[in-house]
């Protein structure tokens, strides 16, 4: 598994120095289509969230782009004249079936999170949900803040993050995993995030990239909870990646690592994010590319990830492989989206992990994705995702299937 993930590395790293970038087409939340002026299907391909060339440039100028939208602007200040949100309605109907039956649940909605996303500055930008539960509470869900300068050609920026999108959400731009892993669920087939790398965790970095490449270093820690207490012990994380164009195709290639120890020293460590100091070792190799055939568009993903536990005196497990362990963990994920109409689209994936967290216990688990969405308006989706999980330990088989149907409105 390493020679694999370090032979990816060496190709995207090489062919980097002589291939350039081309961009696509697509959307974006209300919030910043408001403070931009653009059209939703300006930042991201295909649908909501997974974002194109633009969607990424965005990102790297710290949402701070405006449009038409006035400013209020004085002496080292710059703020749009209004605060740019989005409100967020989802409901779903998911039907489980395993050997002992089935089970379906309604949840109408399951979710109403409200999204304040955009320029708090004229080099600094933030995005925080706002996650409200069904029983009434209201709690900050997800947060961001960027900030961004030009250095010759290059952006270079510093960031920080309490989330659920994923380790590297300092500044993320792929699409593979994470906050922009797909409308489909495309990240359900992500070996990266299988792995556990979009639990909830904090993260402070330092980031630098154009057109071509981007790299970043970021100190992170597992997190149960939005101001969670977990001490000054973090792990290390870096992450590059080059843009591509192949083909035609708006690609990338990129690799990243975690290693460590991170967490609060408490008299029981770990597994329990935010209570106690946990090993963090995690590697992986992501794939993207993007672009048209004809009138169709078409996106492929592709990772693998490999995690591998040891017991020290502070920590007993590996955060990452899906459950505590001290074992070895790895997995690869393959999917493609295709859109052969303005308004409606198809996923088909892969996934397959192996888990050995004892040495004693091998369990292989695969998972065939399959998805459609449709486009009432850009803002307003169906979307119909079918997973069938076969797992097997000892020679013995286990299948689940799950198939649910989600709407998504965004105000």
């Amino acid at each position: 598994m390493k020679k694999m993930i370090f032979s990816a590395a060496a190709f995207g790293l090489v062919a980097v120095s002589s291939i350039a970038l081309a961009p696509t087409t697509a959307e974006a939340i209300p919030a910043f289509a408001r403070q931009t002026g653009a059209a939703c299907l300006s930042c991201h391909f295909q649908t909501f969230p997974a974002i194109n060339a633009f969607g990424r440039s965005f990102k790297k100028n710290s949402f701070t782009d405006v449009g038409d939208q006035a400013l209020v602007e004085d002496d080292n200040m710059s703020i749009p004249a209004v605060l740019n949100a989005t409100v967020v309605i989802r409901g779903n109907y998911t039907n489980t079936k395993t050997a002992l039956g089935s089970a379906g649940v309604w949840s109408v909605p399951s979710e109403t999170p409200i999204l304040i996303a955009g320029r708090i500055g004229s080099n600094s930008g933030a995005f925080v949900e706002f996650a409200n539960s069904m029983t009434g509470s209201v709690t900050v869900g997800n947060w961001q803040l960027v900030n961004s300068f030009d250095v010759g050609g290059f952006k270079v920026g510093v960031g920080a993050h309490n989330s659920s999108f994923g380790a590297s959400a300092v500044m993320e731009t792929s699409n593979v995993f994470g906050q922009h892993g797909g409308k489909l669920a495309g990240s359900d087939v992500s070996a990266v995030q299988a792995s556990g790398f979009r639990a909830n965790i904090i993260g402070v970095g330092a980031w630098a990239g154009n057109d071509m490449a981007d790299v970043q270093f970021a100190l992170v820690a597992p997190t149960g909870a939005q101001g969670t207490n977990v001490g000054i012990k973090l792990a290390k994380l870096v992450r590059a990646h080059v843009n591509l164009d192949l083909g035609g195709f708006d690609s990338m290639i990129g690799v990243g690592f975690v290693t460590g120890q991170a967490g609060k020293l408490v008299a029981t460590p770990g597994p329990v994010a935010g209570a106690g100091v946990f090993n963090m070792n995690l590697q992986f190799v992501d794939f993207q590319a993007q672009g048209d055939i004809g009138d169709t568009s078409l996106g492929i993903y592709a990772d693998i990830a490999q995690a591998k536990g040891k017991t020290t005196a502070n920590a007993a497990t590996n955060f990452f492989g899906g459950a505590a362990q001290a074992g070895k963990w790895d997995a690869w994920g393959l999917r493609a989206e295709v859109k052969p109409l303005h308004n409606i689209g198809f996923g088909v994936g892969l996934r397959s992990i192996n888990s050995d967290p004892t040495g004693l216990a091998k369990t292989k688990t695969n998972r065939t994705h399959l998805a459609a969405f449709y486009e009432i308006y850009q803002n307003f989706e169906l979307n119909l995702v079918y997973n069938n999980d076969k797992a097997t330990l000892a020679g013995v088989s286990t299948t689940t299937k799950s198939t649910m149907l989600e709407f998504e409105a965004l105000m």
